[in-house]
């Protein structure tokens, strides 16, 4: 069995009100997908688990806590309330008609995330857990020492008929997750837009952007479905004479 996610949530049974662990667990999806990107290439063997879960709490137990039915190990940790309200002090409602209202504080929001899940592997390490931890510790060392951007290329496709470099450039934060279209023409950025923003979860962008076509003079970006329909489309005639 090979280790494949990792997760960083809040325990909802610890709390009252549920939006602070809704808005927590959108929050930190890209510290974890930074993570995840490096874990599935790494492949890493474990007994009898496939998901790391550090979750935050109360009152955490000492102990590692195995979940038999989702097959996942979990570290738990002490969640501090008062300094989460002081980073982030807005009220989301729920159900959402759009993205989270927008963490201010981003720098020590993202030192806070980061204290917390060092913190984790540091003690899944003393209780001798089966992890990767010089693995996990390098990795979020070097999210951090990156100023905690989670940025990558998806695709990029080339049109010689046009002369044009065509890319899907992707960026997720706390905040949101962003997805620009991007065109070249001679190694000159002719085009940049944003065509795609969400909330900053791979489930909400999962499947809306695949591939880059170009069809009686439109290029089009289709979403990843059956009926490959599509997400945005360009005249050519608006940015190539």
């Amino acid at each position: 069995m090979k280790l494949k996610h990792i997760y960083f949530a809040l325990e909802s049974d610890d709390f009252i009100d549920r939006k602070i662990v809704a808005d927590f667990n959108f929050q930190t999806d890209y510290l974890t997908h930074f993570v995840e990107k490096r874990l599935i290439i790494e492949k890493f063997e474990t007994i009898n688990f496939q998901i790391l879960m550090i979750r935050g709490r109360k009152k955490p137990s000492k102990e590692l806590v195995f979940k038999e039915h989702l097959k996942a190990l979990e570290i738990e940790i002490p969640f501090d309330e008062n300094k989460y309200k002081e980073l982030y002090p807005f009220v989301n409602e729920y159900p959402l008609n759009s993205l989270l209202k927008p963490v201010l504080k981003e720098g020590e929001f993202n030192n806070f995330l980061f204290e917390m899940i060092m913190e984790a592997v540091i003690k899944a390490k003393k209780l001798n857990a089966p992890i990767p931890y010089d693995f996990l510790i390098n990795t979020i060392l070097d999210f951090k020492s990156n100023e905690f951007k989670n940025e990558w290329l998806y695709k990029s496709k080339i049109f010689k008929e046009f002369s044009i470099k065509t890319s899907l450039f992707c960026k997720l934060t706390c905040n949101y997750f962003s997805l620009e279209l991007i065109i070249e023409k001679g190694k000159k950025e002719i085009f940049r837009k944003e065509i795609l923003k969400t909330l900053p979860s791979t489930i909400m962008y999962k499947g809306e952007f695949k591939e880059i076509l170009i069809e009686n003079g439109l290029l089009k970006v289709t979403r990843d479905d059956y009926e490959k329909s599509i997400l945005y489309e360009l005249p050519l005639s608006k940015v190539i004479s």
